[in-house]
């Protein structure tokens, strides 16, 4: 079985093979075995016994008086030597990975490149050799964060690869050259204090993988230089023709190394920390922190457990438990903070929102940690303040981060009151639960923050208010997060179950919107049946399949799998293997359709205008009756925004459009329309399938990698585009739904009608429809509020007649009026008990304070004198339900 130990072990005997080069030997570099870990590393300390990993080499980088030098400086220093030595300096990638079908967030540089197609990786690159500062989103160190000095959950990896070697780029020599060159010479790092770690990196299914040397100095790892050579397939490991190097360097722990602050945050976010302490009711104690900023290093919340981890560097360090929790424990708060802020601020700018869904669970997850530190260190932020600040600091380097600050503010608050509507119900749920003595397991927190929003610092602050210690493993984040909020939601087709083993692909009519054909029968299998072409477009994007006939039979589907159309229609084994068929489309129901997927186009681009870039499509349905498009936003749509986006796409259409389909290479389509043509996480080929729309100047309106049907040549039969509703499928995404073209029409007329009828039921002209309904639910608005008033008087009245006992009596008024009267009568005389029933065999029972009766069996005792059971329920004081 392949395994990474199994490789690391197997590549292990053969280091020169797989890992020495040449500057090893040129530098008196030796190969040894870590004491510790027992992985083999190099080294040119002759003495050294250690690999360098700082689980077991403390940090000896830290200096009393930290350098200063800034981030876009360090950035400068980096990419300037990478310049210099052949490398172009290319610009970030989003930190949402729009091009990747299985990613919400890019976790590293490399997946920039990396495209899929039919299960295999390819890489798409317009520069070779390159250096990017790619931003990158990992939230499986979230407790990490803020503790160990070195933790973030967005950091910079700079990206260095040179792909395609042999033919182009270079490999593991003038790697590890490039490598050494600029941590001895721009760094200042002695060869003796740096040491290359051996190591192997593997995709999960290893279908690609290589050999890795990690490098590190003074207990901290710097980066990873990892070169993809291989692949498995056919139970075989071979070379892959076209190679790559793919080094990551952890650009904060470079600045962290060259500066030697206290941690990692003191170095890349020195003003942010100012502000804060300026505004919180702590002081920093660099005193105290420095006993443990060197061990620091040693923990992992995520693999040892908060609890002992914290607690054996506290005790390592010679900290008392009280200065842990009142000096550190604000400290890292603080820390987290920081970094929690830049992330939201990259995350939310490129178009990904808090949410109790996908990646935005992650950030959902942060947001309330945030919000959790500032009530329980009374802290008292200005959190868009913040995000300015890190916005500033690399304004030269992420250009554009500022401008979305108002949509940012708009989240930010809507989180925060979401966040405070969760913690007073929280926090009377937990109390009750700690009060009980309930155990609070890590299954029971997981259900407690995916079902209530409860995050685990709240529990703890609760807990310590009520004077209770509760085991709180902070590992538990991994365990909500899983991993699996990361990756996208993989759909497969698995509907038809029929042989397709040697059958071709089936050449694609319905692309060159043909609507009829002579075909040939390929597989006619029961009710399906494969052609070799067809002009029948399958259910795909969200489009429903097209209708028709083959041979006057009636199709019932058209779906596709693996290139192959399937045509489920009405009659079983009616054609033989061979035989030619006529196919005709529905063309009136593909118009239909054909209007819904333009118009969901429009509307897509109308909403990104009215909304902000951060509106993504998440899906999409268009059927022949109607269509609707769900779109990434922070809030309900306001009736205000709804009209401003049916206005803005019918105004599209009215000043004319031209719709066009081309295919493109997928570097080409990404370079010229960025990764906006990926709404709706397409899933990109090599080829794409490019949808432009654009008025007619030819400025570009909306731009998407679409595999369905359009009004080319036939724009004007979109017509109108009518927003018929809008809600919230789930948090964070807005639906939009609506028709355009006939089925506008049809909707329109509908409408009409009904309006007619309102019309006539209510004889009222249609002109004065709407002032004269209004006059009459102001009426009867009076009429409810005086029937109210004669139910209270009535009930008042009986409680006069009868001081004390039980009254029953039939009244001809609804239960609601049953519920007025008795409610009057027992707040004028709770020595009563009242018992009401209608014609229709609706009860009420209302029993009194000071009354011995109770509501409930005095109404099953009152349906039992009448010869009928009592079906409902109720409590000592309050019954009702009918009697049959």
């Amino acid at each position: 079985m392949l395994t990474k130990d199994n490789l690391i072990k197997e590549f292990a005997k053969e280091p020169t093979k797989y890992y020495s080069v040449k500057l090893f030997q040129k530098e008196g570099f030796e190969r040894k075995q870590c004491k510790e870990c027992g992985m083999h590393f190099w080294t040119a300390d002759s003495s050294r016994e250690l690999c360098g990993d700082s689980s077991h080499e403390p940090y000896s980088f830290i200096k009393k008086k930290a350098s200063n030098i800034g981030y876009e400086q360090m950035w400068e220093k980096l990419s300037n030597f990478f310049k210099e030595n052949g490398h172009s300096v290319i610009d970030r990638y989003p930190v949402v990975s729009r091009w990747r079908p299985d990613l919400y967030f890019t976790i590293a540089s490399i997946q920039d490149f990396q495209r899929i197609e039919n299960g295999k990786m390819s890489f798409e690159y317009g520069e070779n050799p390159l250096i990017v500062p790619q931003i990158c989103m990992r939230f499986n160190d979230i407790p990490n964060v803020g503790v160990t000095g070195r933790h973030f959950t967005s950091f910079m990896m700079a990206g260095q690869h040179a792909f395609n070697y042999p033919k182009e780029g270079y490999w593991r020599d003038r790697c590890i050259e490039l490598n050494y060159g600029f941590l001895t010479k721009h760094i200042g790092i002695k060869k003796e204090d740096i040491t290359y770690v051996e190591d192997v990196w593997a995709m999960g299914d290893f279908s690609e993988f290589g050999p890795s040397l990690e490098f590190f100095s003074k207990g901290l790892e710097l980066g990873n230089n990892v070169f993809t050579q291989f692949e498995y397939s056919d139970s075989k490991m071979k070379e892959l023709p076209s190679k790559v190097v793919d080094v990551g360097w952890g650009f904060e722990r470079l600045l962290w190394y060259y500066t030697g602050a206290e941690t990692n945050y003191d170095a890349v976010f020195p003003k942010e920390l100012e502000y804060i302490y300026k505004n919180v009711p702590f002081h920093r104690n660099y005193t105290l922190y420095s006993k443990i900023a060197a061990l620091s290093g040693e923990v992992d919340i995520t693999e040892a457990g908060s609890k002992d981890a914290d607690m054996e560097l506290m005790k390592k360090a010679g900290i008392k438990v009280k200065e842990y929790q009142d000096v550190i424990k604000p400290m890292q708060a603080v820390y987290a903070i920081a970094d929690h802020t830049r992330t939201l601020l990259f995350a939310i700018n490129d178009g990904a929102l808090p949410s109790n869904m996908g990646g935005g669970y992650n950030l959902r997850i942060i947001i309330r940690r945030i919000f959790d530190f500032i009530d329980r260190y009374s802290m008292d932020l200005d959190l868009i303040k913040l995000m300015e600040m890190h916005s500033n600091d690399v304004k030269n380097l992420y250009k554009g981060l500022s401008e979305n600050m108002d949509i940012i503010n708009e989240v930010i608050s809507i989180e925060k009151k979401r966040y405070a509507s969760m913690k007073d119900a929280a926090t009377k749920h937990v109390t009750t639960m700690i009060e009980k003595n309930e155990e609070i397991t890590p299954e029971k927190m997981r259900t407690l923050y995916e079902s209530n929003g409860i995050t685990p610092e709240f529990i703890s602050k609760i807990a310590n208010e009520k004077g209770k210690n509760i085991e709180l493993p902070e590992e538990l984040y991994n365990r909500i997060i899983k991993g699996d909020f990361a990756k996208k939601e993989k759909k497969e087709n698995n509907n038809i179950k029929i042989n397709l083993e040697g059958i071709p692909k089936t050449k694609k009519l319905y692309y060159d919107y043909i609507d009829q054909s002579d075909s040939k029968v390929l597989l006619c299998n029961g009710n399906f049946v494969v052609l070799d072409k067809t002009p029948f477009y399958p259910e795909g994007g969200g489009q429903e399949d097209d209708r028709g006939t083959i041979n006057g039979i009636k199709i019932k589907s058209v779906e596709s799998t693996d290139g192959i159309v399937i045509h489920e229609i009405e009659s079983a084994n009616a054609f033989k293997k061979g035989e030619k068929v006529d196919c005709k489309v529905d063309i009136e129901r593909r118009i239909r359709l054909m209007a819904h997927h333009t118009a969901t186009h429009l509307i897509n681009a109308s909403a990104r205008e009215v909304l902000g870039a951060h509106a993504w499509q998440e899906g999409a349905k268009k059927s022949p009756e109607k269509a609707h498009i769900d779109i990434s936003h922070y809030d309900k749509l306001t009736e205000q925004q709804v009209n401003l986006i049916e206005n803005k796409a019918n105004g599209i259409i009215l000043h004319g459009i031209r719709v066009k389909v081309e295919e493109m290479d997928r570097g080409k389509a990404e370079q010229e329309y960025g990764f906006t043509i990926y709404q709706g996480h397409g899933v990109p080929a090599a080829k794409l399938r490019i949808v432009t729309i654009r008025d007619l100047k030819g400025n570009l309106i909306d731009a998407q990698a679409c595999g369905g049907l359009h009004l080319m040549d036939r724009e004007t039969m979109i017509g109108l585009i009518k927003i018929i509703s809008t809600s919230r499928p789930h948090d964070g995404v807005d639906r939009i739904e609506f028709t355009a073209g006939p089925a506008a029409l049809d909707k329109i007329n509908a409408m009409e009608r009904t309006i007619k009828n309102m019309a006539g039921l209510s004889s009222l002209d249609i002109d004065k429809l709407d002032s004269g309904m209004k006059d009459r639910m102001e009426e009867l608005q009076r009429s409810k509020k005086e029937n109210r008033k004669i139910a209270e008087e009535l009930g008042r009245e009986i409680a006069d007649k009868h001081p004390s006992g039980t009254v029953s009596m039939e009244m001809d008024y609804s239960r609601q009026t049953l519920r007025n009267i008795a409610n009057a009568a027992i707040e004028r005389n709770s020595n009563l008990a009242v018992i009401f029933i209608n014609k229709q065999g609706e009860i009420v029972c209302i029993s009194g304070q000071k009354s011995v009766k109770n509501a409930l069996e005095l109404i099953k005792e009152h349906a039992v004198r009448l010869g009928k059971r009592f079906n409902g329920g109720g409590t000592q004081k309050m019954a009702e339900g009918t009697v049959l």
